[in-house]
């Protein structure tokens, strides 16, 4: 009977609109969704899957189309996915995701912001210099796309902490800001089943890979932990906003594509990126097996 009322009530509030294209669909907008929430006591992300289930669109993801079809957006809303690091990369990424719909998010950093982020971080501001990276990036996804369910750790991730953090998600981001950590990343997700979407800037520069737990990871790119440098080169070259921007968009491209089930372009390969000169390369990593490419 629930269902059914759900249905009724999707159906009232329902109404048909034009594409671009001029093709037609059925959709729904964010306050009469929030009607229906008010009724039925039910969450907006609740109400959003069902929607889509019933071909209905939430009005916010109608540009979505048709790049994603119904049913993609539905995997997405339904999936979840950490985000390590809320800085340069982490806040555009959770920005990103958050606006394509992705239905839950751990936001994961035990950093606050400071000054040195203006140039580059997307949730910094001077109003926020000194506050929680963790719990700013909530609240901005809460403004964007209330739908969304977020969990926030305001602790760094560490070995000791790693897997009960990833616990539940299907999918990494590393948005960190050294190798070291990275490697600690890599090993809880290996140990969560999980695969892991890695990105490193410096300057204008950049650089992203794809882990499973199956692979060679990130010893094919930094060499043994041990012997690893502890951080990369953005130490001598600083950080650049718009290598920041692009490397978090890689990133996203990358969740969309594995969280919906296709193969990642990015498995077993080192993409690199000059920004500033619009030059790209894409390596095949040295350890990659016939068996991990598939």
């Amino acid at each position: 009977m629930e269902n059914k009322i759900l249905f009724d009530l999707l159906q009232k509030y329902s109404r048909q609109r034009t594409r671009p294209d001029n093709s037609y669909y059925r959709t729904i907008v964010f306050d009469d969704a929030c009607k229906i929430v008010r009724k039925t006591g039910l969450t907006l992300r609740t109400i959003e899957c069902a929607a889509l289930e019933a071909e209905i669109v939430p009005e916010r993801y109608s540009r979505n189309q048709k790049s994603l079809s119904n049913t993609d957006q539905l995997c997405l809303l339904r999936s979840h996915v950490a985000i390590i690091g809320l800085g340069g990369l982490g806040g555009t990424v959770t920005e990103i995701l958050a606006r394509i719909g992705i239905g839950q998010l751990t936001l994961v950093d035990g950093d606050c912001f400071d000054e040195s982020n203006l140039n580059r971080q997307l949730l910094s501001s001077p109003a926020n210099i000194g506050k929680s990276k963790a719990q700013t990036a909530k609240l901005r996804v809460k403004e964007i796309n209330p739908g969304i369910d977020v969990h926030t750790v305001t602790e760094f991730f560490t070995e000791k902490n790693g897997q009960e953090i990833l616990h539940g998600t299907q999918l990494a981001i590393d948005c960190l800001d050294t190798i070291v950590d990275r490697f600690v990343l890599e090993e809880a997700c290996r140990k969560t089943l999980i695969p892991l979407i890695s990105a490193a800037i410096g300057g204008s520069s950049g650089q992203a890979t794809v882990v499973y737990p199956e692979d060679p990871g990130f010893k094919d790119i930094y060499g043994p932990p041990g012997s690893a440098p502890k951080r990369g080169m953005e130490v001598s070259t600083g950080t650049l906003p718009f290598g920041a921007v692009y490397m978090a968009a890689v990133e996203c491209a990358e969740a969309a594509t594995i969280l919906l089930g296709r193969p990642s372009e990015l498995r077993n390969k080192l993409f690199m990126a000059e920004v500033a000169d619009h030059t790209t390369e894409l390596f095949s990593l040295p350890g990659q097996t016939e068996d991990s490419l598939e």
